[in-house]
């Protein structure tokens, strides 16, 4: 946000959804448990994160578990989308709740997207790009890239 000078677009928002203590267990499906995911798993760090963004007055912080959060973004027109919660169904949430909302040449960036330990977020971003008629880059990083046309 320093680095683009987030703070002089006034009319811009910069929201960011998560729990602040890691994944909530109600979202983690049986074959993601088998496969080792894990409710938790991060020390609580929202007062942290609140001190980190308090110069920003366009940052919106909003702690719960995404999907249950999702509603409290009004924005109608997303420019970038970071997806990063280590569980398919939130993940997956977030990306109908805001395809519609994604701008032309909007970047939608998937964390785990070719980590090998979360193949059930790729298979599921996988079966959601079909359904949207794009194609993920799959990064070096090991994340994926979707560019809403």
């Amino acid at each position: 946000m320093e680095y683009v000078g987030f703070k002089d677009l006034q009319s811009k928002k910069f929201y960011l959804l998560d729990t602040y203590e890691g994944l909530a267990e109600r979202y983690i499906s049986e074959a993601e448990k088998r496969a080792g995911v894990q409710p938790g798993g991060y020390e609580e760090c929202y007062d942290a994160v609140l001190k980190t963004f308090a110069d920003q007055e366009n940052a919106v912080i909003i702690r719960g578990a995404v999907p249950d959060t999702l509603a409290e973004v009004p924005s109608e027109k997303i420019a970038y989308l970071s997806i990063d919660m280590n569980c398919a169904e939130p993940e997956i949430a977030a990306a109908e709740f805001f395809w519609e909302k994604l701008v032309t040449g909007a970047v939608m960036l998937l964390d785990d997207y070719g980590g090998t330990n979360h193949i059930h977020q790729k298979i599921a971003f996988d079966e959601f790009a079909k359904s949207k008629s794009v194609m993920i880059l799959a990064l070096p990083t090991g994340q994926g890239l979707i560019i809403k046309p």
